[in-house]
C-alpha cells in the first residue's frame, strides 16, 4: 500500500510517494531455489533405476517418485525422492513435459549421464518464488559439480 504525503516547498506543494511496506517471512519449509547449496550433481550409468513423476501439467518438469534398490542411482546415494530434475548433461529440462525431459536422459550417448536436479518442492522452483531462467541458465551452463546438503 502506498500514499501520497503533501510535502511544502518554497512556494509549490511535492508530493512524495511513501510506500509502506509490511515484513514478509518465508514460509518455514522454503528452499532458495537461486542458491548453488540447493542443488545436487551427479553422472549416471543407464539403467539408472530411477521412477520419475511428473509435475502438475501447468508447470511441467518432473521429479524422482522413488529410486530402485541396488541401481546405479541407489549405489551413488546423491538423488532423493522428491528431487526436481533441472538439467541432463547441459541441457536445461526444467519445466519441459515428461516426454521431453525424460527423453533427454534415453537420448544420451555418454557412458555416465549427468544429472542436475533442486532439492526442493516443485513451488520453489517454478512460478514466483522460482529461479530466474537467467539464474538458471547459467548456473546449468557451469561446470562446477555442486552438492546439497
Amino acid at each position: 500500500m502506498s500514499t501520497l504525503v503533501p510535502t511544502r516547498g518554497l512556494t509549490r506543494i511535492y508530493y512524495r510517494k511513501l510506500c509502506l511496506f509490511s515484513l514478509v517471512t518465508a514460509p518455514e519449509n522454503f528452499v532458495d531455489s537461486m542458491d548453488a547449496a540447493n542443488y545436487v550433481s551427479t553422472a549416471l550409468a543407464k539403467p539408472m533405476g530411477i521412477v520419475f513423476e511428473e509435475n502438475d501439467s501447468k508447470i511441467g518438469g518432473i521429479f524422482v517418485l522413488e529410486i530402485n534398490e541396488g541401481s546405479s542411482a541407489a549405489v551413488d546415494g546423491k538423488i532423493k525422492p522428491g528431487d526436481q530434475l533441472v538439467a541432463v548433461g547441459s541441457k536445461k529440462v526444467s519445466g519441459l513435459q515428461f516426454e521431453d525431459a525424460l527423453g533427454a536422459i534415453i537420448d544420451s550417448k555418454e557412458e555416465k549421464t549427468k544429472l542436475t536436479f533442486f532439492r526442493g518442492p516443485s513451488q520453489f522452483l517454478y512460478g514466483p518464488a522460482g529461479a530466474s531462467q537467467e539464474w538458471l541458465d547459467e548456473f546449468i551452463s557451469g561446470e562446477t559439480e555442486v552438492k546439497a546438503a
